[in-house]
């Protein structure tokens, strides 16, 4: 299989790819490009502190490793990645 194939049209892997190596997600911080539960996860966090931000992420972590139906596993790489955007414009910011 070429790599056009498997990162082309219809697979989920070079989005994927994309936020994980940028330490972004589609979902911005701002709230742009967010679905309604994303977003409301967002706003919960936003609220919260570095420290929160990394626990919650560690927490996900390690519930990703287990065995679940793939809309939770969805569910939980989406809100590692709001997490991790969070994460790396706090270090941004701190940064400047």
């Amino acid at each position: 299989m070429s790599m056009c194939d498997e990162l082309g049209p219809g697979q989920p892997y070079l989005e994927e790819y994309v936020e994980e190596a940028g330490k972004t997600s589609l979902c911005a911080t701002d709230g742009t490009n967010c679905d309604e539960k994303s977003l409301q996860y967002l706003e919960k966090f936003k609220a919260k502190d570095k420290a929160a931000w990394t626990a919650q992420a560690e927490r996900l972590e390690g519930l990703e490793a287990g065995d679940m139906k793939p809309d939770l596993k969805d569910w939980i790489k989406k809100r590692k990645k709001i997490l991790l955007s969070l994460l790396s414009e706090h270090e941004s910011k701190a940064e400047l």
